[in-house]
């Protein structure tokens, strides 16, 4: 919730301009692209893995107090929501790897899915808490603030209480760039990877346009503030919430493949639906596909590699696969808005739809033409 309230406080209290808005809002892309190098560091720190988590957690709650302790600072406001933004998303590789170490491999999604529930619910939680409070006061964003970097502390002084496991230096590089031998190496790594860009790009496309389509009169429909936020904001997590737990159940039970195949064509029919029917009724049934397409998405993209990756490799395919994130993560909202000066809504969203049921296509192949032994790391209930 840090990123949405720190938007709404940037334009509603601060009045920020686009410049300072870019910054914010690349902060997470930004830090999933730095967590290439996290594993490297680690290395020749010489750490825990849950120790350099804990630790890179602090520094984003660090990060956040100092916007606090400045509350009437713009510019400190910016650069500590930014930076304390950066901190979490860089740090999710090693997340990964603790999953690796401490779920079960049997049970991997299910008990993920049990902390997206959590996530959702306390961000919904959160949600109506923080507005309920600059409701009262706009002055009480100070509050949240606080809020923010106590969650940092909070949680990085958890995850330090985590079994402590070294890094065995004898099976990675040290180097910043070592983690990119393993798309050379792993060929179903590789084509997954390019399997995620091929619809991220028209999934974060298309995300990028949900409220610019509903909010913005150029375009013709122009809904009250309250009626888009109901649309894209609660229907999609409201859904995503309800339906995280039983994707969770599907992913340790069906092969990667066929999960990724679904999702892309479930992504794809609510793009679709959201942009191409008319009216209120297409507008939450596509929102609430999306979030359920969101809330397998989310199970399967923080945990596939678990699948592929040798134990003591997974954080470096996380850091990997979080750094070409990050990449179409700053790639989509430039490219989106771009597209719209030659194209309608409509025709965006269908080719968007497009990219992703062919990416689907594209992972389908591969998995008819694939060995016993690319079935055995991706089929359910695997054996790394």
């Amino acid at each position: 919730m840090a990123s949405t309230f720190g938007m709404l406080i940037a334009v509603r209290v601060f009045h920020l301009g686009h410049v300072e808005k870019s910054i914010f809002l690349s902060a997470t892309s930004g830090g999933l692209i730095t967590s290439l190098f996290v594993v490297p560091l680690l290395l020749r720190a010489r750490s825990t893995i849950a120790g350099t988590a804990a630790r890179v957690q602090m520094l984003g709650g660090a990060c956040m107090a100092a916007a606090a302790m400045f509350p009437r600072e713009p510019w400190v406001f910016i650069i500590g929501l930014s930076l304390g933004l950066f901190c979490f998303s860089m740090q999710i590789p090693l997340m990964t790897q603790i999953y690796r170490l401490n779920y079960p491999e049997a049970q991997r999604g299910r008990l993920y899915a049990i902390t997206g529930v959590t996530r959702s619910a306390a961000a919904v939680g959160f949600g109506f808490f923080g507005g309920w409070l600059l409701g009262l006061e706009v002055d009480n964003y100070v509050w949240l603030l606080w809020c923010f970097a106590a969650s940092g502390f909070l949680s990085g002084w958890w995850t330090h209480g985590l079994p402590a496991v070294a890094w065995d230096s004898s099976e990675g590089g040290a180097r910043f760039w070592s983690a990119l031998r393993w798309v050379r190496d792993d060929r179903d790594f590789r084509t997954l990877l390019i399997s995620w860009m091929m619809m991220g790009v028209g999934n974060l496309v298309a995300a990028s346009l949900f409220v610019e389509y509903l909010a913005n009169p150029r375009h013709g429909i122009n809904l009250p503030e309250r009626e888009v936020a109901w649309i894209t904001g609660v229907v999609p997590v409201a859904v995503r919430m309800i339906s995280s737990y039983p994707w969770g159940l599907i992913y340790d039970r069906v092969g990667l493949f066929t999960v990724r195949s679904i999702l892309n064509v479930i992504f794809a029919v609510a793009i679709l639906t959201f942009f191409v029917g008319q009216g209120y009724l297409s507008w939450c049934v596509g929102m609430g596909l999306w979030g359920m397409a969101n809330a397998g998405g989310n199970v399967t993209w923080g945990l596939w590699v678990t699948k592929l990756a040798p134990k003591h490799a997974v954080a470096e395919y996380m850091s990997v696969h979080s750094f070409l994130t990050g990449f179409r993560g700053l790639l989509a909202p430039p490219l989106a808005f771009a597209a719209l000066q030659v194209m309608s809504f409509q025709t965006l969203g269908i080719l968007c739809s497009a990219a992703i049921l062919s990416a689907s296509a594209f992972i389908t192949v591969r998995a008819r033409t694939s060995d016993d032994e690319t079935r055995r790391r991706l089929g359910p209930r695997e054996r790394l």
